[in-house]
């Protein structure tokens, strides 16, 4: 009988291992709750956003002023910021203030300047720009500050 009790002691370990599948689970549970704090990673990235506002503020006859009013929507401070957009009629800009602009094709790129490098939460910067056109001159569409897409706003 002492050999049966004996029997019954080395099932005793049994349970520990059933614990010790008990911890290996835990584990899993914790690799979890890192991949959703990986997950959590990317929305800063998407803070990044705007609104804009676009207004012609003078046109005649095959040209025109035009002002572009960015506001940073996003919680991270941009600097230097980028804001660009895409003219729909063939529209060219001539001239800027508030911002270095360069066109490629209908595409237009509104870099900061020396004196408005910083775009912090909340903020707003005003790009102004002569442009020229051919055949009408709708607003552009697709702006966007630092790659996030801007809202009408």
């Amino acid at each position: 009988m002492t050999v049966t009790t004996t029997a019954a002691a080395s099932v005793v370990p049994l349970p520990t291992v059933i614990r010790q599948t008990s911890a290996s689970a835990t584990p899993t549970t914790s690799t979890t709750a890192k991949a959703t704090t990986s997950q959590a990673a990317p929305p800063p990235v998407e803070t990044s956003g705007c609104s804009v506002k676009y207004r012609v503020t003078d046109q005649w006859n095959n040209g025109f002023t035009a002002g572009v009013s960015v506001t940073n929507t996003g919680s991270r401070t941009l600097s230097p910021w980028t804001v660009t957009w895409t003219f729909t009629a063939g529209q060219r800009v001539t001239h800027s203030w508030n911002g270095d602009y360069s066109q490629n094709g209908s595409r237009v790129t509104m870099k900061a300047v020396s004196y408005n490098l910083t775009l912090a939460p909340g903020a707003t910067v005003d790009i102004g720009f002569n442009g020229a056109f051919d055949h009408g001159n709708p607003s552009p569409t697709g702006f966007a500050l630092d790659g996030a897409g801007c809202t009408a706003g």
